[in-house]
């Protein structure tokens, strides 16, 4: 019996690509922009693993449409560790981009849009969408406690500050987090993640104030 060729499983580019084929056909050049600025060597945690984690996140929430899929993959494209500014010029990439690519000029205002939703991840009460995309980026906050600390080092790596500094804006940013009365604005992301996410991040803030 003649040996069976051994067939390698595809790796992240690779099923990231392929999503990509599927949501935007006919257009594999800025799929593989996308993919190139995603791998760029600063990036620890806003890299292909994220990326395809709130892709994964957004499909449990809903069958998205693709205003809300482009969002999610347009949405880091710009990473300077900026936060704000990241976002504003990531909008702003994802309008010229998709206009090049002759997307409808009201779907490119949409995409545009929900990607500066994910600055304070505070979409209006009937912004059904941008719940949906506000949700996917952060799901990654109602993970098991192993890989939420993974997240936590991932953004360490990214960060330009001393560990003082490190020490003060993380503990700052959590007490925001855990003042925010709802941090998954979807039914589905509050039942799935909100617990787990509060928990976490408790025990994070916890951590550093003993130390």
């Amino acid at each position: 019996m003649a040996d069976r060729p051994v067939v390698n499983p595809p790796t992240q580019p690779d099923r990231l690509r392929a999503q990509w084929q599927t949501l935007l056909p006919g257009q594999p050049e800025l799929g593989e922009e996308l993919l190139r600025r995603w791998s760029e060597p600063h990036r620890h945690y806003h890299g292909l693993e994220h990326l395809a984690d709130a892709l994964g996140a957004l499909t449990l929430l809903c069958p998205a449409n693709r205003a809300e899929s482009l969002a999610v993959w347009f949405h880091d494209a710009v990473h300077t560790d900026t936060a704000g500014p990241d976002e504003q010029h990531s909008s702003e990439l994802a309008a010229s981009s998709l206009r090049d690519a002759g997307l409808p000029p009201a779907e490119i205002t949409e995409v545009a849009r929900l990607v500066l939703v994910t600055i304070a991840h505070s979409p209006a009460p009937h912004d059904h969408a941008g719940a949906r995309v506000s949700d996917a980026d952060l799901a990654v906050l109602g993970a098991d406690a192993e890989r939420y600390a993974a997240s936590v080092a991932q953004l360490r790596q990214e960060s330009l500050l001393d560990d003082a500094g490190w020490r003060t804006a993380r503990l700052t940013r959590l007490e925001s987090l855990l003042a925010t009365p709802r941090l998954f604005h979807t039914v589905v992301g509050h039942k799935r993640w909100e617990a787990a996410a509060r928990a976490n991040l408790t025990a994070e803030r916890d951590d550093l104030l003993a130390r």
